[in-house]
């Protein structure tokens, strides 16, 4: 009896540190808002005057990830995301349309991974965004000055490193192979981060593909401070967009001030954004504010508001509240 208990102990030790090097954990979030948008019936995505939607303002989703310990510093990653829209139960298409790749990771040289992943200049956008690509409010695609590529800010069919910290640093670069179907695209970010400030440069090019992409390439700058009351944002981008017809090209020019400022267990969030593309009557300026109120550690109540302007085409203004909630 006593030799069965100890091989049962010694079986759960075993068991139990395989446990510990390997792990799989199931997230995801979902939000749901009212929103309120007025606006020029001649204003892009604008259904018209006085119109009210139940929608999200956060991307839901569903993810899996994946982590496995191969010993020697060495370890493996998955990831696979799915998007949907919680008001209709729509799935997004591709399915997992948020992130799909595996990785493999060194603590001392790095981490390499494939799939379909964001691309490098996308993170000192979206970091510099106090909405966070999400909500009426958000800054968005147009900190991307116009910037066009088929595969939007994820790349399919991607190969990419990712540096370890170093002292603050970190470098990514990746290339999304096109393979025939769309543009290939190239891109890098360095990326400082340490105390209370954050530095960031990304680049992106397009090539090898349909010519209303070819040729177009993207460079953006974040620099953040946080002074204890604010963080403080600034953010440049600039673009260099194919006409798609001559093989001539269009520059465009972002630029964008934002703040996030902790008010209690909430956080006031601010951004301005003003678009210059070459031509006339084309400028794009937009402003949001909004405000997330924690109710826990996984729900937020929020309110969100929009105001963007296309010079004197069009402008439109949209508020949302609602609540999101992630696991």
């Amino acid at each position: 009896m006593k030799k069965s208990l100890l091989a049962l102990a010694v079986l759960g030790a075993f068991a139990g540190a395989a446990t510990a090097q390997s792990s799989v954990t199931i997230y995801g979030s979902i939000d749901m808002s009212i929103a309120k948008q007025d606006g020029d019936a001649a204003s892009p995505g604008a259904p018209g005057n006085e119109a009210w939607t139940l929608q999200q303002s956060n991307g839901s989703r569903l993810g899996f990830q994946g982590n496995e310990d191969l010993g020697g510093g060495l370890s493996a990653q998955f990831q696979i995301e799915h998007r949907y829209t919680p008001d209709n139960g729509n799935a997004a298409n591709p399915f997992w349309a948020g992130r799909s790749y595996v990785q493999l990771s060194s603590a001392t040289a790095g981490r390499v991974y494939m799939g379909r992943e964001y691309t490098p200049a996308f993170w000192p956008a979206v970091k510099s965004d106090p909405f966070g690509w999400d909500g009426v409010g958000q800054m968005g695609s147009m900190q991307w000055a116009g910037y066009l590529s088929t595969g939007g800010v994820r790349a399919p069919n991607t190969i990419g490193y990712r540096s370890p910290n170093w002292g603050g640093f970190t470098v990514n670069a990746a290339t999304g192979l096109g393979e025939g179907a769309t543009s290939r695209a190239d891109g890098f970010n360095v990326e400082y981060g340490a105390g209370p400030l954050y530095a960031a440069f990304g680049y992106e090019q397009q090539s090898n593909g349909p010519a209303v992409t070819d040729g177009n390439s993207l460079m953006n700058v974040a620099l953040h401070y946080n002074v204890g009351f604010a963080k403080l944002i600034a953010y440049y981008a600039q673009a260099e967009i194919s006409d798609g017809v001559n093989g001539g090209e269009v520059d465009s020019k972002a630029y964008m001030l934002a703040a996030a400022i902790p008010v209690g267990a909430g956080t006031i969030k601010a951004a301005y954004i003003e678009v210059i593309p070459d031509g006339s009557d084309n400028d794009r300026t937009k402003l949001g504010l909004g405000y997330n109120h924690p109710l826990s550690k996984r729900t937020t109540l929020y309110a969100d508001y929009g105001f963007a302007t296309q010079d004197t085409v069009s402008d439109s203004n949209t508020f949302a509240l609602g609540i999101k909630h992630t696991f």
